[in-house]
């Protein structure tokens, strides 16, 4: 049996938006698959080794994002110092990112 699904395009939200709604309705059918074959999110008592290389890598990502935030300011910086009117623009989407980073996407994935 076949669902035939009509959308009305109005410009590229219209197209984008059943795409993004079917990636996650896919994405929520998966995890669900995961979470009923047993999939629990903690580490079997047996693990010790990978939970140590995950918490590596793990406070590797976290200082390789804090250098990165810090130089993207530090280039915005200059280019607010040499006069350019974006890069008042350029500081709120960095910050923005940031929040998404540490706030919103940790509190999505709990």
């Amino acid at each position: 049996m076949s669902v035939l699904i009509t959308v009305r395009c109005r410009g590229i939200l219209g197209l984008i938006t059943p795409i993004a709604a079917g990636f996650g309705l896919a994405g929520a059918v998966r995890l669900a698959a995961l979470q009923a074959a047993g999939l629990n999110g903690t580490a079997p008592p047996s693990a010790g080794e990978w939970k140590q290389l995950v918490s590596t890598l793990t406070s590797n990502w976290e200082w390789l994002i804090a250098t990165g935030i810090g130089l993207a300011f530090m280039i915005v910086a200059g280019m607010v110092i040499a006069g350019s009117q974006r890069g008042i623009d350029h500081v709120f989407r960095i910050g923005t990112g940031v929040v998404l980073i540490l706030v919103v996407i940790p509190a999505v994935l709990k």
